[in-house]
């Protein structure tokens, strides 16, 4: 027998909204209640799309039922995402001013926003064979090279471990298998989800005692398991706030013991800024948890991603590690979330949904009466008014693990210097003392690339990007200028395009030109670079972090990459070259920004016996802030910066939207922005204070002229009062055609 039923669909498209169409089906199909998060093929215009229902309406619906086009097919057997989820992405896409539809399809995979089914396949295993005569091999290196790796793991690999292994390797294990030298089973197991191949050890690790503040820091946490509550954890490098984290992972799990039922078992979501540069964190979970553990990052193949999210919502995995976009992911029992390292700029999201994952998954945590712990050395401006204000417990970790002392800061004065010294000898002296003791160095240098400036010495010209207002960076190792904004690249001129002077100079120095400085004074000392030009293919950090812990390195010359939850136990000194590019920028975040990034770097010094030392040079060693930073510590620093934020009324004080906009013509986002301007004076609330229209910081950038509108009120109701009518309007605007737009909420990039 056939029903019907009214539904509200989201589509993936930038139109803002929901759309009604009727849905036709079987009563056999109906499982359960409600076809909400099901997908479905509709109409649309003269296309056909595929949407997500996100709501059923009641008969009496004011929409005409009968005018209504009918859904063409429903896609699948069972919800892919539960009600929590769309409650979620519509209180999401409501909060940050964006298409339902756009935010709906942003959850899921990008396999599962076409028309593919949504099973999960089954892993498989691929096994060498015992006594295999592998001369047929001789003439195939890349089969032989597989082979050999593959005849070292006694358990087998997977497909995926494979890939992130070899690549490509779909034609290659065929042509093993024909040869009958390897054999490939299919495998019910839940698959290991790593970035890396890596085996886990069969004996699990110890969980050590905890510290007396870590116990502090676990007890006040655990009595909320069962409720609510945001807890910012403030613990200082190396206080153990992972150690942390595990106690109340292990108190859960533990919970459930007598559960055999996977929607039973409690599910905890940890989210870190970037998950390819946390390995160590990935490898702990592995080695403390006898549980296979999801990894949700872009670094995975399509299907694997699909598959892990699947089984997510299916309760098969109960720790799930992932990037900002795993703050959307279906949990069946979800009953943790950790944001680690909560003040990194990472969290929210650049182009497309600007959201930002940490208060998105606050929002969660709230939503279903779930407590989150927010964790960092440095936490932000808005977390730290957070706690001020008592909306957040505010959990304080003075004192390492290890009981080593915090390392000692001191600023290198560079004014009397040559203006071209790239290391003080303070620093070098430092350096030779430390290396000599037989211990580790990190240079912090945040810029990569041989020299950011080619310029002629007889008339000034300076290599310039066509596309962006910037100027093209030399790499040595390609020999190549090239443009960090949009990726231009070309060679470098063997005589200046303007003078034909061949007397050109490399003005500057980046993290190639520190790596060749060292080759003469300290030879005798490996030395390698850590930054994201040393680390493009896969596989490449991990073998640079080993090497790292191995000690194979005596200097490690890296970008802030370096800072990011990475221990390296015989590091006892950090240099950092060059601090005074975020004192003195036009963005009133940069300070803060280089307080968190100088902080994080330092930490990673003198993290076992002995106490470490960081010299900062600078040309500015007398700023105020700094001053507190060095001498006071990073709490002393955010109390100094929020009271000047205060005095300047600027965020956490004030709430804050950026209306961008960027066209091959400047003319073309200036009119929209001034036609934009004029429709909120209209619409939006009286009491804003609009900043515009105004050129962008880098006014052209990849071709594309830039420019914006900052809004700016006391209190957030003034910030979204009246804006989604605003936001139809522009849609309406002729130049709106002409450029792209888009609006971010609470925006962290500056002008």
């Amino acid at each position: 027998m056939t029903d019907s039923i009214l539904i509200q669909v989201a589509v993936d498209t930038p139109v803002r909204g929901l759309f009604d169409y009727r849905l036709n089906f079987e009563q056999e199909e109906r499982q359960t209640d409600a076809f909400i998060g099901y997908r479905v093929r509709v109409p649309f215009g003269h296309r056909e799309l595929i949407g997500v229902i996100v709501r059923e309406l009641d008969n009496d619906h004011e929409v005409v039922a009968d005018k209504l086009r009918d859904v063409i097919e429903l896609l699948d057997t069972r919800a892919l995402l539960d009600p929590h989820c769309i409650q979620l992405l519509l209180w999401s896409a409501s909060y940050y001013q964006y298409a339902v539809g756009a935010a709906v399809f942003t959850a899921l995979p990008p396999a599962l926003r076409k028309n593919k089914s949504a099973e999960i396949s089954q892993s498989r295993v691929w096994l060498t064979q015992p006594e295999a005569d592998t001369t047929t091999l001789n003439r195939a290196p890349k089969q032989r090279q597989v082979f050999d790796w593959l005849s070292q793991q006694p358990a087998g690999a997977t497909d995926d471990e494979l890939r992130q292994q070899f690549g490509p390797i779909s034609a290659c294990l065929k042509s093993l298998a024909q040869r009958a030298l390897i054999t490939g089973q299919l495998s019910d197991a839940l698959p290991l989800q790593r970035p890396s191949t890596e085996k886990v050890s069969p004996q699990q690790e110890q969980a050590p005692k905890l510290t007396t503040e870590q116990n502090q820091a676990y007890q006040q946490i655990a009595a909320t398991l069962d409720r609510f509550a945001v807890h910012l954890l403030e613990g200082v490098t190396g206080s153990g706030k992972t150690e942390v984290y595990f106690a109340l992972i292990e108190q859960l799990l533990n919970n459930q013991k007598q559960s055999t039922e996977p929607e039973n078992r409690p599910q905890i979501l940890i989210i870190v800024p970037e998950i390819g540069l946390t390995p160590q964190l990935l490898r702990r979970l592995e080695t403390r948890f006898p549980t296979a553990i999801a990894t949700l990052h872009s670094n995975i193949s399509e299907q694997q991603r699909q598959d892990t999210w699947l089984r997510i919502g299916l309760g098969q995995y109960q720790i799930i590690l992932g990037t900002r976009l795993s703050v959307f992911t279906p949990i069946a029992n979800l009953a943790l979330i950790i944001i680690d390292e909560e003040h990194d700029h990472s969290l929210k999201q650049q182009e497309g949904f600007l959201y930002h994952a940490r208060d998105v998954a606050i929002y969660r945590a709230r939503m279903l009466q779930i407590p989150i712990v927010l964790g960092s050395a440095t936490p932000s401006l808005e977390s730290t008014l957070n706690a001020k204000q008592n909306r957040y417990n505010h959990i304080l970790m003075l004192k390492r693990a290890q009981e080593t002392p915090l390392p000692r800061m001191q600023l290198v004065d560079m004014r009397p210097l040559p203006a071209r010294e790239i290391l003080s000898p303070t620093l070098r002296l430092a350096m030779h003392r430390h290396l000599e003791a037989g211990n580790q160095v990190i240079l912090f240098l945040n810029r990569r690339g041989f020299a950011p400036a080619l310029i002629c010495h007889e008339c000034a010209w300076v290599a310039q990007c066509s596309r962006c207002d910037a100027k093209l960076t030399f790499h040595s190792h390609s020999a190549k200028l090239y443009c960090h904004h949009c990726d231009q690249r070309r060679s470098k001129p063997e005589q200046c395009p303007s003078c034909q002077s061949t007397n050109l100079l490399l003005v500057g120095f980046g993290t190639q030109r520190i790596e060749q400085l060292l080759e003469d004074e300290f030879k005798h000392y490996s030395t390698i670079r850590f930054d994201r030009d040393a680390i493009k293919r896969k596989g490449q950090l991990e073998k640079i972090l080993e090497a790292i812990q191995e000690q194979r390195h005596s200097i490690i010359i890296g970008t802030q990459i370096l800072s990011k939850g990475h221990d390296f136990p015989r590091v006892s000194l950090v240099g950092v070259l060059d601090i005074d590019y975020g004192i003195f920028s036009a963005d009133y975040r940069a300070l803060e920004h280089s307080a968190q990034l100088l902080t994080q770097v330092a930490g990673r010094s003198g993290r076992r016996k002995e106490q470490g030392e960081v010299l900062i040079q600078s040309h500015a060693p007398d700023h105020p802030l700094l001053q507190s930073l060095i001498t006071k510590g990073y709490p002393d620093f955010a109390e100094q910066a929020l009271a000047l934020r205060q005095s300047c009324h600027l965020p956490p004080y004030s709430y804050q939207m950026l209306l961008r906009a960027r066209a091959t013509h400047s003319d073309h986002s200036q009119q929209f922005l001034q036609q934009a301007k004029q429709l909120a004076q209209k619409y939006l609330a009286p009491d804003l204070q609009i900043m515009g229209p105004l050129p962008a910081t880098m006014e052209k950038r990849a071709g594309k002229f830039r420019a914006v509108i900052l809004f700016s009120a006391s209190n957030r109701r003034s910030l979204s009062l009246g804006t989604s009518d605003w936001l139809q309007q522009l849609h309406r605007l002729p130049e709106a055609r002409r450029v792209q737009w888009n609006l971010d909420i609470d925006p962290l990039e500056g002008i």
